[in-house]
């Protein structure tokens, strides 16, 4: 349902509009005579729209979209008026009005025409709003992630780090930017980075990471594994994403089980050699009995050495068959656990160990049988026997036969005990010395963003920042005599938001002292200090980004409009030669110059026909793109054909980001399969993985395109109709790097080929 504010001082049309629009129960509408009544409604109901008159007594239309704007509120609003002068246009879309419509005409027409205008501005806002939405959670995502999220411009350089590189690097944050981050790469590791980043840089790169030594702020290197993404035209970025996590405990972890790999390697082969020998003595019994004596001692040695390995050795050896049955169980393992290896043997690792049962243990073991490498996270064990808890982590790799088939999983349990206590330990002296009162205030005022402190029951607060004070213009004595919902110029909402103790609330509007409403993201965490529940809100000024966005908007509006009239005015200009050349061609003139006018009359009819296609497309690049559907999508532009030719789409739940325009790139290309197919039965759409892009394959099974012409189809005026709809196809996707391609052969049918690269399609479940 959506909800509609309709204001009109004629009470006639009021009625009108409203038995129009709620025929269908898709719209509920609330009648005012007058601005300043709608302005009473608004401060007690929330509306989907705003519909309004441009002339009434008192306050006109345009001053009341300008007094509701000025007040922070963006409910989409709608001018609808007899008025049609241009500069009334104008001076609707300057003072923030999102569509303009006259009155006048058939009365079923005009108010279809204002229900479709009011589902398309209320479908646009709600989908803004979400994109905003989502570009929050992003920055939110960014800012607190703890792997480094590094972006480097088209030169390679810096630009930005996310908080957790001064964390893990212990260089000042910032004090990186316009920095070559080779330079920070171990010596030698630079040479094979710098191949891997150029790979990145072409986009030759599938997305595998890379492993190298980064140098710290003391001087000292770090492992870690790093992986780069190039969106070089991406807007916001333009630029490189390097995503980097330390790994210095899996390389350790790596080297030493790589070297009881070669322990028990260089066992297995003195064992196997000894084997072989023993066999060649055994052939050779009657001849040497000596010799058999000699081997059957070597081969006993070698078994003890072997056993000596798997005994001595100061960590977990452990063995499992493919049904995960433990059939090794080495000493260390008894010192650790204090179970015997007669009690393990032969027994199911979910049965030794119940809570394993319903982790991802079980699930990584059977990767391990498939041939990979795993390593676990910390692992708490209470053991019964002991009665203490212990700490470990498990790397595991594939145990092979002599042929090299896969027979089980040989782990290596590293006890982390001493190690993860220490980690427990520290994590609870750094909780006490947050209730350090001097700590506390130093790290307070230093931190650069308005910082708030309130209390979590009644809301006031209870201390501020510098920035804080300085956003609001209030005195730090008069902030500290308010409340939280005394800044904010929705209360309603931010007590919504406090009640739920959400972690983040994105594009709120508060109000300075100076009675300024300005949009804010606000980050919140809730703690004890002093025996006291408290929260503290770090705020961000959006101001100078909403600035921007409004800007942009309200420019291709604009831009839009000019293009609207320029057309309007060139297919009048072509009514009145179209009549002319008629009136001439009425009279009586010879059969040259006849066929002339006739040569005429096409050419300017094919101008005509050029210019209204065009008209479908006022909105490319105007909207943002957006998360779209694709079989939907795709479905509704086949329904707006009438044939018999069948369509079968395959993807599912596949959502593709792109231009609202969408949906005209498959009427395209359905329109291009009924025109041009000769026998075209049936179209289907499908989809298949290439590496990290997505292809979307769009074919039918009529006659198909002839090599020579796949090159030229998307250029401007190729075609037999406008020569414009695969040359807009193509403008339509490339505006999120959707490339699409001819790849059918001819005389087997049309194929469209679409490449989604990987942060542009997902799959909905």
């Amino acid at each position: 349902m959506i909800h509609v504010l309709y204001v009109d001082d004629e009470p006639s049309l009021l009625e009108l509009t409203k038995l129009f629009l709620e025929r269908d129960e898709e719209f509920n509408v609330e009648p005012a005579v007058s601005a300043e009544e709608a302005l009473g409604l608004l401060q007690d109901h929330m509306y989907d729209a705003i519909v309004s008159d441009y002339q009434m007594p008192g306050m006109s239309g345009i001053e009341f979209l300008q007094h509701i704007r000025q007040s922070g509120n963006s409910t989409p609003f709608i001018i609808f008026t007899g008025k049609g002068r241009e500069e009334v246009v104008i001076e609707a879309i300057n003072s923030g009005a999102d569509c303009y419509l006259q009155k006048g005409g058939n009365p079923r027409a005009q108010f279809a025409e204002l229900a479709l205008k009011i589902q398309q501005i209320v479908r646009r806002s709600n989908a803004e709003r979400a994109l905003r939405e989502a570009e929050a959670q992003y920055r939110a995502i960014f800012q607190n992630a703890s792997d480094i999220i590094r972006v480097l411009d088209r030169d390679g350089k810096i630009v930005y780090d996310s908080p957790s590189s001064s964390r893990i690097l212990g260089y000042l944050p910032g004090s990186l930017n316009g920095k070559d981050p080779i330079d920070f790469i171990h010596p030698d590791d630079r040479e094979r980075i710098r191949s891997d980043l150029a790979l990145v840089y072409t986009n030759k790169n599938p997305g595998t990471p890379s492993e190298f030594r980064i140098r710290k702020a003391d001087g000292g290197y770090l492992w870690v594994e790093s992986v780069a993404s190039n969106l070089t035209g991406v807007e916001g970025i333009d630029g490189f994403v390097t995503t980097t996590r330390p790994i210095a405990e899996r390389k350790a972890a790596e080297e030493e089980l790589k070297k009881k790999h070669e322990e028990l390697h260089a066992a297995f082969e003195q064992l196997t050699a000894t084997e072989e020998e023993l066999r060649q003595n055994y052939n050779n019994l009657a001849k040497n009995e000596r010799r058999l004596a000699e081997t059957e001692h070597m081969v006993r040695a070698s078994e003890a050495f072997l056993k000596c390995v798997i005994a001595d050795v100061r960590e977990g050896i452990t063995a499992l068959d493919t049904n995960l049955r433990y059939i090794l169980w080495n000493p260390f393992m008894e010192e650790l656990t204090g179970i015997p290896a007669a009690d393990v043997i032969g027994k199911p690792l979910t049965e030794l160990f119940p809570i394993f049962h319903d982790t991802e243990i079980p699930g990584k073991l059977e990767c391990v049988l498939a041939g990979e490498t795993m390593e676990t996270s910390d692992i708490p064990l209470d053991l019964k026997l002991k009665k203490k808890r212990i700490w470990v982590r498990y790397i595991g790799s594939p145990l092979y036969d002599p042929d090299g088939t896969i027979i089980g999983v040989i782990g290596v349990v590293q006890d982390i005990t001493v190690r993860k206590e220490t980690e427990l330990a520290l994590l609870a002296t750094t909780e006490k010395l947050s209730e350090n009162e001097e700590n506390y205030q130093n790290v307070f005022e230093t931190k650069n963003d308005p910082l708030l402190l309130a209390d979590a029951e009644t809301r006031t607060i209870l201390n501020l920042n510098q920035a804080a004070s300085e956003l609001y213009g209030y005195s730090r004595e008069e902030m500290m005599q308010m409340a939280l919902l005394d800044l904010s110029a929705e209360p309603e909402k931010i007590r919504e938001a406090l009640d739920q103790q959400v972690p983040r609330v994105t594009l709120q509007y508060h109000r300075k002292k100076d009675g300024t409403v300005f949009p804010v993201d606000i980050a919140l965490a809730y703690f004890n200090h002093k025996g006291r529940s408290v929260q503290i809100l770090s705020i961000r000024d959006l101001t100078g980004v909403q600035q921007i966005d409004d800007a942009l908007r309200i420019a291709n509006v604009k831009l839009n409009l000019l293009i609207g009239v320029t057309r309007h005015d060139v297919l009048n200009s072509l009514t009145a030669l179209l009549g002319y050349n008629t009136l001439i061609r009425e009279r009586d003139i010879d059969d040259s110059t006849r066929d002339l006018l006739e040569k005429q009359e096409k050419t300017l009819l094919a101008i005509r026909k050029q210019i209204e296609f065009t008209r479908a497309y006022d909105d490319l690049g105007v909207k943002s793109p957006l998360w779209q559907h694709v079989g939907n999508t795709a479905s509704r532009a086949y329904a707006q054909f009438i044939n018999t030719i069948s369509f079968s789409c395959e993807t599912g739940d596949l959502e593709i980001y792109a231009d609202p325009m969408l949906e005209k790139v498959f009427y395209n290309l359905f329109d291009n399969a009924f025109r041009y197919g000769e026998g075209v039965t049936k179209v289907r759409l499908s989809g298949a993985m290439d590496g990290t892009d997505l292809l979307l394959f769009f074919e039918d099974n009529g006659i198909g395109i002839m090599e020579s012409d796949k090159a030229r189809i998307f250029s401007r005026g190729i075609g037999k109709n406008t020569g414009l709809g695969l040359f807009l196809t193509r403008e339509i996707l490339a505006i999120t790097r959707i490339g699409i391609q001819e790849t059918g052969e001819y005389r087997k049918g049309a194929r469209f080929t679409l490449r989604v690269p990987r942060d542009v399609y997902r799959l909905m479940k």
